[in-house]
């Protein structure tokens, strides 16, 4: 039975009454099975099977079992010796001391010292907080500064093994040193004369060695190695070295060794502001010229590229976000692995948010990487102002949104358009007794158009049709107004819901509202999808107008179950006219009847779903679009194909036009991706692309193998690319990373 002592006033009590009573014992035995507690300048307390005395020494000595713990710090032992005079302790047999952050040192003997704050042990075990190990033949610790010293000692995070005899082997890796210290205030260990050590064979040696405990977050230091193969550069090795500056700041700069162009310096810059954030990176290198061809002129040149992007909280309700993208040439990014990107992109715009209004104004400024496309017809938007303004007035119990935009695109060599629109909408929904859902919405809108230099258009397919070559001014008022009713039927069974649904919108719009004269420049991909099918504007941008009046039907059917959900959805328009619009050239709106579109999602469980997109033609059923993705699988393994197939039927009367219509050329490709965890160590990916429009090679093929445990981090990868463009070439890639886990 252990009973409990509460303070040392009651040890003393205890002490004062047994000595009254036998004052002829030097020492004293408390028993049976004392739990005390001592302190020093705080409490300390003693937990053990048997406490003694001695008064002429002043030394308590607990036996058995015994915990002694003070400030979060906790003692364990077989025997624990404490005078009350000199304020030492000693911890004898299978000595435990835990701090309070979780760090664990083992070792026979312990002595202890400064109020139990400092400490010199030998033979020292310590196990860390995250699983790391530390053997020294002694070590101290200075609790009052938080450093702890050791000598001759040997640091692992990794497990050790044993092999077929029971033998303890040698960890993967560990560093040896002649001495480590370890400051806590700091958070870093220090090592002297240290050796690293992988598989027991010694692969460096430095006379001085840091790296952050492993309390810390963030610290300054070297980060993994990767070493890659490229076909155009090479053995490509980059070594990054991190560095915090303060609590809101670091950069990260990286030195690439490639063997074939030199080197490459890139770096990233980060800052938290109290308003905002930002990033700042980017990349140089002086290398070979190469001209259109791909061959040597024999000159230098500096290529490189800069990014940066960030969000700014301004007074009252303004936020600013921006982002800049610029590369020295069109195939820099792609051909030294910084990016795939084959337009950049730089923004800057600025909002503004009161109440239920909302303003915004942007400046965008592309550069076009792509070999076919010039760079005096890619667009710049300087500005793009849109204000939208909602009223708590509700004419009519339906709610009014009024919206004005306006657009300036400029090229330096091509066509200018600069476009003013005001729109008012009003919108407003019933719901009848018997389940009946009714949608209204009106919208009137008017647009004004100014366009210079009509003879140099980026796409003639999208370009307006003044006919004096020099552009000029036209004006377009639209009026829409459109109802949608659905009839929600929801029926239960004995494993989930069904619900059907039926849907028809009828849409007045007068036809014609569209001059020829207008230009497509916002909504060039549009097409008829199941997404836009029963959207009152269909197309995401401004210059594109569904007009004309049409009739839309179609029936969704969903299914929620306890382990099947379901979403399948078909529908399909009517036009009243039935003319067909310039601009709907191949997107599945052309003749009274649109195209047949639909999708079908399932679900079963939490490993499989399909979802298949797709678009008939409505005479022929001939598929248009066929869009399929399956991913089945768990967390540790899976795999995911998709298929797309692009058949528009284009039929240009303007040969010219074939094979210049942006995102309407007719494509076929196969995605197929896999992801396997082998173990609870190993794990398999594994992609590929292949185009199938033309049955040439792939796009992309790669595969990896990573391994990853306590101690240790590996990847290898391996990509094959089939892209060709001007210094781009085909080819192999490895990409290697190798990781010491817990130096950084």
């Amino acid at each position: 039975m252990r009973t409990k002592v509460t303070s040392l006033r009651t040890i003393r009590f205890l002490k004062a009454l047994v000595a009254s009573t036998i004052l002829t014992l030097p020492c004293i035995t408390i028993t049976p099975s004392v739990v005390a507690q001592a302190v020093a300048k705080e409490n300390v307390e003693f937990e053990a099977d048997q406490l003694t005395y001695d008064s002429e020494t002043g030394e308590i000595r607990a036996l058995g079992s015994v915990i002694l713990m003070r400030n979060g710090y906790i003692l364990k032992a077989g025997e624990v010796r404490y005078n009350e005079n000199t304020g030492r302790a000693e911890a004898i047999g299978a000595v435990e001391l835990t701090s309070p952050d979780g760090d664990t040192i083992f070792a026979p003997k312990v002595l202890l010292e400064n109020e139990l704050k400092d400490a010199v042990i030998e033979d020292i075990k310590l196990l860390l907080e995250d699983g790391a190990r530390v053997y020294a033949n002694s070590g101290q610790r200075d609790g009052e500064n938080g450093i702890t010293t050791l000598d001759r000692a040997v640091y692992s995070p990794c497990k050790i093994c044993n092999d077929s005899e029971g033998k303890p082997q040698d960890p993967f890796w560990q560093i040896k040193a002649v001495k480590v210290v370890h400051n806590r205030g700091k958070k870093r260990l220090y090592y002297k004369n240290a050796t690293l050590e992988i598989l027991g064979v010694p692969v460096l040696w430095t006379p001085y060695f840091s790296h952050p405990d492993p309390t810390v977050d963030r610290a300054s230091g070297f980060l993994p190695l990767e070493i890659r193969t490229s076909n155009n550069l090479g053995v490509v090795a980059g070594l990054p070295y991190y560095h915090t500056i303060d609590k809101s700041q670091d950069f990260t700069i990286t030195p690439i060794i490639t063997t074939r162009e030199g080197l490459v310096l890139s770096g990233e810059y980060r800052h938290k502001l109290s308003y905002g954030e930002y990033t700042v990176d980017g990349s140089i290198t002086y290398t070979d010229e190469r001209d259109v061809n791909n061959n040597l002129t024999g000159d230098n040149e500096f290529r490189g590229h800069i990014s940066s992007a960030g969000q700014f909280n301004h007074a009252g309700p303004w936020r600013s976000t921006y982002q800049l993208n610029f590369a020295s040439d069109d195939t820099y990014l792609r051909r030294y692995g910084f990016s795939r990107a084959d337009t950049l992109t730089s923004e800057y715009n600025i909002e503004g948010f009161f109440d239920r209004s909302y303003i915004s104004g942007r400046t965008l400024v592309f550069q076009e990487l792509r070999n076919e496309v010039s760079p005096g017809l890619t667009p710049l938007a300087l500005p793009l102002i849109e204000a939208e303004f909602i009223p708590k007035y509700k004419p009519f119990g339906g709610a009014v949104k009024i919206r004005w935009n306006a657009l300036s695109i400029t090229r330096t060599a091509g066509l200018d358009t600069q476009r003013i629109s005001l729109s008012g909408n009003w919108q407003r929904r019933w719901i009848s007794n018997q389940g009946f859902v009714f949608d209204l919405d009106g919208l009137v809108r008017s647009d004004a158009y100014n366009i210079d230099n009509e003879v140099a258009p980026d796409n003639p397919f999208f370009a307006g049709t003044f006919g004096s070559g020099e552009g000029g001014t036209d004006f377009r008022n639209v009026a829409r107004l459109t109802g949608t009713l659905s009839y929600p039927l929801v029926k239960q069974s004995s494993n989930g819901f069904h619900t059907l649904e039926p849907i028809i919108q009828v849409t007045l719009s007068p036809s014609d509202s569209t001059p020829n004269n207008i230009v497509n420049e916002d909504s060039r991909a549009f097409e008829l999808n199941d997404l836009n099918l029963f959207s009152s504007e269909r197309a995401a941008g401004f210059d594109l107008f569904d007009e004309s009046s049409r009739v839309t039907v179609g029936l969704r059917w969903q299914y929620d179950g306890k382990d099947i959900q379901s979403d399948i959805l078909v529908g399909q328009s009517f036009r009243a006219d039935g003319e067909d619009t310039f601009f709907n050239e191949g997107a599945g709106l052309e003749g009274e009847f649109s195209d047949i579109v639909g999708r079908t999602n399932i679900k079963y469980k939490d490993w499989l779903e399909v979802d298949h997109r797709y678009r008939l033609n409505d005479k022929s059923l001939a598929v248009r679009r066929n869009d399929i993705n399956v991913l089945i699988g768990s967390r540790k393994t899976g795999f995911e194909a998709g298929y797309l197939r692009l058949d528009r039927d284009l039929n240009f009367t303007n040969p010219n036009l074939t094979g210049a219509v942006e995102n309407r050329q007719d494509r076929e490709e196969l995605r197929l991706g896999l992801y396997y965890q082998i173990d609870e160590n190993w794990r398999f990916t594994g992609t590929a692309i292949e185009d199938l429009t033309t049955g040439s090679n792939g796009v992309e093929y790669e595969a990896g193998i990573s391994y990853i445990d306590e101690c240790i981090e590996i990847g290898l990868q391996i990509r094959e690319t089939f892209t060709e463009d001007r210094d781009i070439e085909p080819g192999t890639s490895i990409l290697f990373r190798f990781k010491l886990l817990n130096l950084g």
